[in-house]
Order: structure tokens, then C-alpha cells, then sequence
């Protein structure tokens, strides 16, 4: 990234009134993971480590990669059976947030 960029970013999202979001759970689908499998276990694994803490969570999963679709239906089943909901964002929705670095 250009120096600085993220900062100048955030700020110019507060000041146009926009909610910006990161996410604290990450399928992993656009690193490590390669198959269905390896999805729904980064996914559950880390939304459970993120509840027991008492946040929502914020999945980051990709629709660009077949394998990491596939694994949306488990996931979803799985949740709803742990007693988890879904819900889009809206502006007052959680906002996980990484820390801006640069």
C-alpha cells in the first residue's frame, strides 16, 4: 500500500457519513485454504474463539472461489444448529476493525 493510504482512508470514510468494516473471522480462502473442508473449519473454529470473547462475529469469505462456496451451506447449517444467527450489514451493525498501520 502507499503510505499513509489507510489513514487518509478512514478518515475521508468518517467525514462522507460512510461505516467502513474489516472482519475478525477470515475463511482463510484467499490464503492457506484450498478445499470446503479447510473453510468451514477456519470459519467455526474462529467464530467460536471470537463469541467466547462475547463479539459478533465478521466473516471475510470470497464468492470467487468455488471450493469456498461450496462451504457456505455447512457453514450456515452448522451455525444455525449452534444457535448462531446471520444478518447483512446495515450501519448499525458491529463494526470489527483491524488497526489502521499506515
Amino acid at each position: 500500500y502507499t503510505s499513509g493510504i489507510m489513514t487518509a482512508l478512514v478518515r475521508q470514510a468518517a467525514l462522507k457519513g460512510y461505516t467502513y468494516f474489516d472482519w475478525n473471522v477470515s475463511s482463510g480462502d484467499a490464503g492457506g485454504a484450498s478445499t470446503a473442508d479447510e473453510v468451514f473449519e477456519n470459519v467455526t473454529t474462529q467464530v467460536q474463539n471470537v463469541s467466547a470473547n462475547n463479539r459478533p462475529s465478521v466473516v471475510l469469505q470470497h464468492d470467487s472461489k468455488g471450493f469456498s462456496v461450496d462451504a457456505v451451506e455447512r457453514i450456515i447449517i452448522w451455525g444455525l444448529q449452534n444457535g448462531y444467527h446471520f444478518s447483512s450489514l446495515t450501519s448499525g451493525s458491529y463494526t470489527a476493525h483491524h488497526g489502521v498501520a499506515n
